[in-house]
């Protein structure tokens, strides 16, 4: 499952949960903010579907992330670390989806190392192109092991060159390995996982060229109908543009059911607002 979210206007959002294999809006959610909250009411609605979430792909939003890490215990300063005599340890808070695999997209990952290296483009050009190529080289790798040969020959420059930018780049990729290489090991029904996120962005992309038919959004209770029926619109809607020919002339929701269903979404419409 892929999530992410959509900005309409000030304090509104529309958050996605699309299926990577039917490429069908499986839940979604108009709300105020990309929070934690938001989105575990955005799982809820999945779940309630009764939807298996397998794995999630995401771009590394804070807000997402945190379904899948647990947060950390909260000490105050000065304060102990350990459980007090006689009084039971605080639980640690578990995270929504833990345990659940978790991708972050290696495209959004790649576009936040170069913004930190982006200094030295000015400055230091060569480094920065070589370290651009080693990034690339890591996060695009075709293999695992060839991901690891690239992420050594990173450490191996970091202490060659003793630079504090090496060794931020590869704090960062060591801190995130998991998350940038699961693409490689894990299978769901014996197929890989995409390692990146762009399935989800080609539907951001259709629903924002609809929106921007629309009149200008005023408030977050007008924007829920209208998102309503683009998100009906884009279910029903044969695919065109894929790749898979099996998937091509069939709308998503049709792949879902596993019948090529003859919606007209605007009897629908019709209908629904009569």
């Amino acid at each position: 499952m892929l999530l992410d979210g959509k900005y309409i206007r000030k304090g509104c959002y529309l958050l996605l949960a699309v299926d990577y294999r039917t490429l069908d809006i499986v839940a979604h959610l108009v709300c105020d903010s990309e929070s934690e909250d938001n989105y575990t009411k955005l799982i809820d609605l999945v779940e309630a579907c009764s939807y298996k979430i397998s794995a999630l792909i995401s771009d590394g939003h804070t807000a997402i992330t945190s379904l899948t890490i647990p947060k950390k215990l909260a000490f105050r300063k000065g304060g102990r670390n350990y459980p007090r005599p006689g009084i039971k340890p605080a639980k640690k808070p578990r995270a929504r989806l833990e345990g659940t695999p978790h991708q972050w997209c290696v495209v959004h990952a790649q576009r936040e190392l170069e913004q930190l290296i982006g200094k030295l483009e000015r400055r230091e050009n060569r480094k920065y192109q070589e370290l651009r190529g080693l990034i690339c080289n890591i996060l695009f790798a075709k293999t695992l092991n060839l991901a690891n040969k690239k992420k050594d020959h990173l450490v191996a420059r970091s202490f060659e060159t003793k630079s504090a930018i090496y060794k931020q780049v590869l704090s960062f990729i060591l801190a995130h390995w998991t998350m940038l290489t699961l693409h490689h090991t894990l299978r769901v029904n014996g197929r890989k996982i995409p390692r990146d996120s762009n399935t989800v962005e080609n539907v951001i992309s259709y629903i924002n060229s609809r929106l921007k038919t629309t009149r200008k959004l005023r408030t977050a209770n007008s924007a829920i109908p209208i998102c309503n029926l683009i998100v009906v619109n884009y279910r029903t809607k044969p695919l065109q543009n894929t790749k898979n020919k099996l998937k091509r002339g069939k709308s998503p929701l049709a792949l879902t059911s596993g019948k090529n269903i003859n919606f007209d979404w605007k009897i629908f419409i019709q209908k629904s607002t009569a």
